[in-house]
């Protein structure tokens, strides 16, 4: 059972249609640093590699190549204030540079290590404040031979 006039039936506008350049323009308007994050993301990768097989010339021309990358992140950063997409970006890239640091140091770690076995006088030791760095708690290992002919 029904009470009152019937309802009045409102017709709805026609929605405006949106300009195809517009909504070509909307999605071409990226970020200036998401690029950049790219970039920086896939030298990382690349220069993960490089600290792997350690490739000295690699990494170094890598470190160059991020200083430069990390100059026009700071310009494009000015220019206009990261969204959550360049966030999100940026904290891979963080991460996997914090990766490629370990990397980093443990490579060096390494290589030093192998140093100290050739040369044990040279080998580096941790100097309490107060004390001489010359100042050993044990006698220097014996010399070593090594044969290096396969």
């Amino acid at each position: 059972m029904r009470f009152g006039p019937p309802p009045r039936v409102i017709p709805k506008a026609p929605a405006a249609p949106v300009p195809v350049a517009s909504a070509q323009l909307a999605s071409a308007q990226v970020h200036p640093a998401r690029q950049i994050l790219n970039d920086m993301a896939q030298l990382l990768a690349v220069e993960k590699g490089a600290l792997v097989r350690l490739d000295r010339d690699a990494i170094e021309a890598h470190a160059k190549t991020k200083l430069e990358l990390d100059a026009a992140l700071q310009e494009a950063v000015r220019q206009a204030p990261l969204e959550a997409l360049e966030k999100q970006l940026l904290e891979s890239v963080r991460e996997a540079a914090l990766t490629n640091q370990l990397l980093l140091a443990h490579a060096r770690s390494c290589v030093l290590g192998m140093l100290s076995l050739l040369a044990p006088g040279n080998a580096p030791a941790y100097v309490v404040a107060g004390h001489s760095n010359r100042a050993r708690s044990s006698p220097p290992p014996p010399p070593m031979a090594l044969n290096l002919r396969r």
